[in-house]
């Protein structure tokens, strides 16, 4: 069974001087496991990024425990290796993109680890490689298109090599083409590498490529399940102004327009083949 990379014990975190204002996290109690794809969804201000802050450390608990690998965030002296082990992706890549070149960028954390010079060429090369940016090594990171930026930050990220990605709404700045590049790499290194993803999504579709789905509401865990499971209840869902994936949506209304299609269907290929078995009954 794989470890228990992540875990909060009845953590709860309000802003302000002490904590005085109104919670943004109550009670929080979950593990996630080494190697785990977990989408969080939610309305807006119900807690999803404050919960997602917690794990880097850039947020402390007011009451209760958040363990990374069985560090505790509470120890200031746990914080450099608990930002190593989980390194974090913001909306705006343009604010955690510093140096003059992609290279250079990519090599920042090594260097301030104090990491041998011939050790940060080699993971350098290596994830320029990786990560398809060798053509633009030289290249200021400004000139960049907002889907190479994303790539940029990560290869920095996984330059630590660290065990999780933290993901704060990473494709609401980006075109189609830079979303869904960014998705398969994302994918990618959780299937290849078993990197644990953490992403935070207003979209539907983009909480459907995980394993796992939670759904934050007014600042406690309002659902945990599978996407299939959770991003079908529409009932949940829309009680929280949220909405399912597209197919989902489209099954509930074609299902009142009496047509027999089977509940909890997720994604559009399924949709489109139950509706073409339908199709010499109709």
């Amino acid at each position: 069974m794989a470890e228990v990379l992540l875990e909060t014990k009845a953590l709860s975190f309000a802003y302000g001087e002490e904590g005085r204002n109104r919670p943004a996290l109550e009670d929080i109690n979950l593990k996630v496991l080494q190697g785990e794809y977990v989408a969080i969804i939610g309305p807006s201000g119900s807690g999803k990024t404050t919960l997602l802050k917690h794990f880097n450390a850039l947020l402390t608990p007011c009451r209760g425990q958040v363990l990374v690998k069985g560090l505790s965030t509470a120890e200031k002296a746990n914080h450099p290796e608990i930002r190593r082990l989980c390194g974090m992706i913001f909306q705006n890549p343009d604010n955690q993109l510093v140096a003059n070149t992609v290279e250079e960028d990519v090599a920042f954390g090594l260097e301030n680890y104090r990491v041998p010079p011939a050790e940060i060429r080699s993971r350098v090369a290596e994830l320029l490689k990786q990560m398809e940016l060798e053509d633009l090594a030289r290249r200021p990171p400004h000139l960049l298109s907002g889907g190479q930026k994303q790539r940029v930050a990560i290869a920095g990220i996984l330059a630590m090599r660290p065990r999780c990605l933290l993901m704060d709404e990473p494709t609401s700045m980006l075109d189609p083409r830079g979303r869904r590049e960014l998705l398969e790499t994302v994918q990618k290194l959780n299937r290849e590498q078993g990197i644990t993803v953490l992403h935070v999504t207003h979209y539907p579709e983009e909480a459907a490529l995980a394993r796992r789905v939670l759904v934050l509401e007014g600042g406690r865990l309002a659902a945990d399940g599978p996407p299939r499971e959770i991003l079908t209840d529409l009932a949940l869902l829309h009680s929280l102004g949220l909405r399912g994936t597209a197919a989902a949506e489209m099954a509930a209304f074609l299902r009142e327009a009496d047509l027999p299609l089977p509940p909890k269907l997720l994604g559009q290929d399924e949709l489109v083949e139950q509706i073409c078995s339908l199709l010499p009954a109709i």
